[in-house]
């Protein structure tokens, strides 16, 4: 499945290769994103020369390579395992396997418009150049909505399908920020005050903010932990940064001392 508008890769590309052959000065590698077969130089493969090519790669894998040099005249390509930060691999594996999906649901979108697969294709691309990865258009619009598909040069039909089709398919974490809350008071009934101080935080948090989970519950006196959950990331870190200005205010109320502290 070629899955990139241009014809060869670049010196540097990081890109998906399968393995289909282990010779005996390296291995070939079919570059799934590009439809077309590269080598790989067994010194670009293994770490330690007391190593088989085998412990490293065997035919049928599919893994992230680098090209390391690029023939545009006889169309030759050779890339490097070893010269593959494992940052990179998660990052390139990611990126891949969102493409992939996104061209899925573009095919599924084009069929239901009666449109040849071509398109997809040329959607999928044109995603690509306004969002780095594809697949952040369709978590956009679960969790901001159809909007941010206002300024993307589609046809409202398509546009209508993505908005179908994200909603159906697209599931998004939930964001979570958690703090620990530092609660004493030198009132009799301190332990009381703090209890109360606590519930009304929770409670008018939870108010102000009906898309944010709101839970509180004891670490240790005087450590409580609270962990704020929502869909939107935004409403989540605005409950967290309102957070202390409630606790100031009920400090007073209460006759409690608070402080709270996001955990990383």
């Amino acid at each position: 499945m070629k899955l990139v508008k241009k014809d060869l890769p670049d010196v540097g590309e990081l890109v998906i290769g399968t393995v289909k052959k282990i010779a005996e000065h390296g291995a070939y590698i079919y570059l799934d994103e590009y439809e077309l077969e590269a080598f790989a130089p067994t010194q670009e493969i293994i770490q330690s020369w007391f190593h088989s090519i085998r412990d490293y790669v065997k035919e049928g894998n599919k893994t992230v390579f680098k090209v390391i040099s690029v023939n545009p005249r006889m169309r030759v390509v050779e890339v490097s395992l070893k010269r593959v930060r494992v940052d990179e691999k998660e990052k390139k594996l990611l990126l891949y396997r969102h493409k992939v999906r996104v061209l899925k649901m573009l095919e599924i979108a084009m069929k239901k418009l009666g449109r040849p697969p071509e398109e997809a294709l040329k959607a999928l691309w044109y995603l690509e150049e306004q969002f780095g990865d594809p697949f952040k258009v369709f978590e956009e619009v679960v969790k901001t909505g159809p909007h941010v598909l206002d300024d993307l040069e589609l046809d409202p039909q398509l546009k209508e399908q993505i908005v179908e089709l994200a909603r159906q398919q697209v599931e998004i974490p939930p964001t979570k920020i958690s703090g620990i809350i530092k609660a004493v008071s030198v009132e009799g009934d301190g332990a009381e005050r703090i209890k109360a101080a606590l519930a009304e935080l929770a409670k008018t948090l939870h108010e102000k903010y009906p898309s944010v989970s709101v839970k509180i519950y004891v670490v240790g006196p005087p450590r409580y932990r609270i962990d704020l959950v929502g869909q939107a990331p935004k409403q989540v870190e605005a409950a967290f940064t309102e957070l202390a200005n409630i606790l100031q205010t009920l400090q007073k109320k209460h006759k409690v001392i608070a402080t709270v502290q996001r955990l990383e």
